[in-house]
């Protein structure tokens, strides 16, 4: 058996029957936290991009835009909703060889499920099968060693997900999947140096192809059999080997999806255990940013060198950058006990103060929490203050991780907030009891009718 065709295999054999309630609950909670980012960059300059190119190209209007009364096509759906998602930062990741932001899986889940006519427990099953697929890819391969975007997993993902919200025949999931992989592998450079609006599209565009993909395998178009095995195939040229026995396995107890760590702050995933020591020693501790000498961030080991290995994000020009650069997030965490969309504003990126505290932040690799790695990516902060006082505070685990988790509260909360402006109070907390609900839906076009403006 070809080993897409074991890869089919694995997808079919998760059933929301078979879930767990704990799993089904973890992706209620991911889909919350996931249209609280949409909806937090409904108003940015890429969203607003991709929204004009879907008005332009138009389609069939079958599939929702995040905010909106509009419908779009099904590929256009998934990148105008998968831009959205992801522009903040602020949506869930997971470290393994290779990194992951597996909720944009949300995207193409939504478009897909409403293009097909189906309906929650259809979208929850999705979305287990994407995060298994995407985890695993990540866990077994390490394509950003070799200068791919992790993200180049979602084209996985994305076509195994919709093929099998498309049709039950595993050919067909086989097939969408080879053809995903011969044409989406995304270049690393997107996240080198001043990184560009474009980071916010990267998984949207990914996914898209995934979906063009699963719609192309459905109609009948084949793709390589040899996709991964073949002497020019996937496993060759971009994974550079891959154990296709531990990808193919069948599912164990513990779905992978269970494994996502949830952000609490619009940033860079490996800084929000610092981010979090940041605003804890600021509140506790009430120091003036003057009398402070030097602030070192502790990492492990691999986060430590990526943190201070770009002088391009040392002092950052535009949101992009800076809400991936360590000394910008954890400067401004001290001055403001915060880390959001009022942090990366234009006033604050100039900032006399925060600039002069990145001055003083240097980097430190930590034993302690590179044996954690990368079950967890922990982290920390240290002051030191000119009169010689040392306040220090560190997270074996990040807030969100697994270990220590953020309450479904304080994911209704940040949708609330996030959406303002584009939902009103009321219509906020539709959304929230539409999700809770997410499997009494036997159409998704009713629930994503919930999803639209009330501002």
């Amino acid at each position: 058996m070809f080993f897409r065709d074991r890869l089919a295999e694995l997808v079919h054999g998760i059933r929301y029957a078979a879930l767990p309630p704990e799993v089904i609950h973890q992706v209620k909670r991911i889909t919350l936290d996931t249209l609280a980012c949409a909806y937090g960059a409904f108003h940015s300059e890429p969203a607003s991009m991709v929204r004009a190119i879907a008005r332009d190209l138009g389609g069939a209007p079958r599939c929702s835009v995040i905010g909106t009364a509009e419908k779009t096509s099904c590929t256009l759906a998934t990148l105008v909703n998968g831009t959205m998602m992801r522009y903040l930062d602020g949506n869930d990741y997971y470290f393994g060889r290779d990194s992951a932001h597996p909720s944009g899986n949300l995207a193409p889940a939504l478009a897909v499920a409403q293009h097909a006519g189906r309906g929650g427990r259809k979208l929850i099953e999705a979305m287990v099968i994407a995060y298994e697929v995407q985890l695993r890819l990540c866990d077994l391969t390490g394509v950003s060693e070799r200068g791919w975007h992790a993200g180049t997993h979602v084209q996985f993902s994305s076509a195994a997900l919709a093929a099998r919200l498309l049709s039950d025949d595993r050919a067909v999931t086989a097939n969408a999947i080879a053809i995903a992989a011969s044409h989406n592998n995304t270049l690393a450079q997107s996240q080198r140096g001043n990184i560009p609006m474009m980071k916010a599209t990267a998984e949207a565009t990914i996914s898209k192809g995934g979906v063009e993909a699963a719609l192309l395998a459905a109609r009948g178009l084949t793709g390589p059999e040899e996709i991964f095995e073949g002497v020019a195939g996937w496993n060759v040229i971009v994974a550079g080997g891959l154990d296709t026995d531990a990808l193919t396995q069948p599912c164990n107890e513990r779905y992978r999806v269970m494994d996502a760590c949830l952000k609490p702050f619009a940033a860079v995933a490996g800084a929000m255990a610092p981010v979090q020591a940041a605003i804890d020693l600021a509140a506790e501790h009430r120091f003036d940013s003057g009398d402070i000498e030097q602030i070192t961030i502790k990492l492990p080991a691999n986060a430590a060198k990526k943190a201070s290995g770009d002088p391009k994000k040392l002092v950052p020009h535009d949101k992009e950058t800076a809400d991936h650069s360590f000394h910008y997030c954890v400067a401004v965490a001290l001055l403001d006990q915060a880390c959001g969309e009022a942090q990366f504003t234009e006033a604050k990126l100039q900032s006399a103060a925060v600039r002069g505290l990145i001055e003083r932040t240097g980097v430190e690799s930590n034993d302690a929490l590179t044996a954690l790695w990368p079950g967890s990516s922990g982290g920390g902060v240290t002051v030191r203050l000119r009169s010689g006082a040392l306040f220090e505070k560190v997270y074996e685990y990040p807030p969100g991780h697994p270990k220590n988790p953020v309450s479904d509260a304080d994911i209704e909360r940040r949708l609330i907030e996030l959406s303002h402006g584009v939902l009103s109070r009321s219509a906020a907390q539709e959304v929230i009891d539409a999700v809770w609900r997410l499997e009494k839906f036997e159409d998704l076009a009713l629930f994503a009718a919930v999803l639209k403006t009330g501002a």
